[in-house]
């Protein structure tokens, strides 16, 4: 190909540029029932976190976590930000105090140096919603990951050292938590920005004390992962259930939850607006093909377990496309998964397959759109 063009929003890989999109419109439901059968075929019955609303809370252990995934996906129409809440549960009722609220920006994490590679590795393939083991075999979590650990570092730390030795993704996150933070300012809503990341610093567990310290009230919970799926926002908020459920400080606290936010008019205009920005660098830019590329997991996650994951994914692609057809760019396209790991199938078609079949259709101009966190 004479001229591949990359406009990065999202990968866990390294050597990448980002931008970031804010997400709005109106708040619209997910339903993740059927991601929920994966979560109890791998962790088997959680006591849920119950959220109530209009300022009460409760945590309720009352069954699997398909009725905690449930009350997830009910949702404020009125409102860009999304209210979980059950009707059914007797909250506490909050007393008069005042209000501060909280939003908690969930993340992956990235290695900050070449001596932080391997660890962050290790906390990566140690996470059993990345790795799935048999039940009989889950004892040997830990020594995989150790093992899968060290097998990679070398190749990863090469990666990351052509970036400057390390992840600029806490540093990004930052820009967007403080970005956040004025963008709520200028609508006079006044609210403090926490980042917790799940395989490194500054862990979840660092931004939940924080909160505590800081007398939180309200606390609005976004992944920073546009579409759901168990191994992303399913696995931060996994955590962060399991962290609050034995806190009784959150046992008032009401807690609103954004588990995908792909459709919003605001991201899908964002991606939109870089992809006719990079169009313009080629000679010819209707001839360009635009190649979506995004993270890939478990075919089975899919398949045998309900991850939203790839329909949500082909939806924010044509949701994108559409976007871009309605400014009259009516460029061909293309979507495939990067970054598989073992002998698995994982989803299909595979990004290094597609490129070379591309290639071989005479496709000279390509446009690269990776598709999935907005900082990483």
């Amino acid at each position: 190909m004479e001229s591949v063009r990359s406009e990065i929003l999202g990968s866990r890989g390294p050597g990448k540029s980002f931008a970031s999109a804010t997400p709005c419109g109106k708040a619209s439901s997910t339903n993740l029932a059927a991601s929920a059968k994966f979560e109890q075929k791998l962790h088997g019955k959680v006591k849920p976190l119950q959220l109530s609303a209009s300022g009460t809370s409760s945590l309720v252990h009352r069954g699997p976590v398909l009725k905690y995934q449930h009350s997830l996906a009910v949702r404020s129409t009125s409102a860009d930000v999304c209210t979980t809440f059950d009707e059914n549960v007797e909250g506490v009722t909050s007393h008069a105090v005042e209000e501060k609220v909280g939003v908690l920006l969930l993340n992956l994490g990235g290695p900050e140096t070449l001596n932080d590679v391997q660890p962050f590795l290790f906390n990566l393939f140690a996470d059993p919603d990345i790795i799935r083991l048999p039940r009989l075999f889950r004892f040997l979590q830990r020594p995989l990951a150790k093992l899968i650990s060290t097998f990679r570092a070398p190749k990863s730390k090469e990666g990351y050292a052509s970036i400057g030795g390390g992840s600029p993704l806490r540093r990004i996150t930052d820009e967007q938590a403080n970005a956040l933070k004025n963008a709520l300012k200028e609508k006079n809503l006044e609210a403090d920005i926490y980042v917790g990341m799940r395989y490194w610093y500054p862990f979840t567990e660092e931004a939940i004390d924080q909160i505590k310290k800081d007398k939180i009230t309200k606390l609005v919970v976004l992944p920073l992962y546009p579409q759901y799926s168990i191994s992303t926002s399913g696995s931060s908020i996994r955590v962060l259930q399991n962290i609050v459920k034995e806190d009784a400080y959150f046992a008032g606290l009401p807690i609103s939850i954004i588990e995908s936010w792909y459709q919003r008019e605001g991201y899908v205009k964002s991606m939109a607006d870089l992809i006719e920005k990079e169009l313009t660098v080629f000679s010819n830019p209707e001839e360009v093909m635009i190649f979506f590329s995004a993270h890939g997991v478990p075919l089975t996650y899919v398949k045998d377990a309900g991850d939203p994951y790839r329909d949500q994914m082909e939806d924010c692609i044509a949701l994108i496309m559409e976007e871009l057809r309605s400014r009259g760019t009516l460029n061909n396209h293309t979507l495939a998964y990067q970054s598989r790991v073992g002998p698995i199938q994982w989803l299909k078609p595979y990004t290094d397959e597609v490129l070379v079949e591309l290639g071989q259709k005479g496709v000279k101009s390509l446009l690269a759109v990776p598709v999935r966190v907005t900082a990483g």
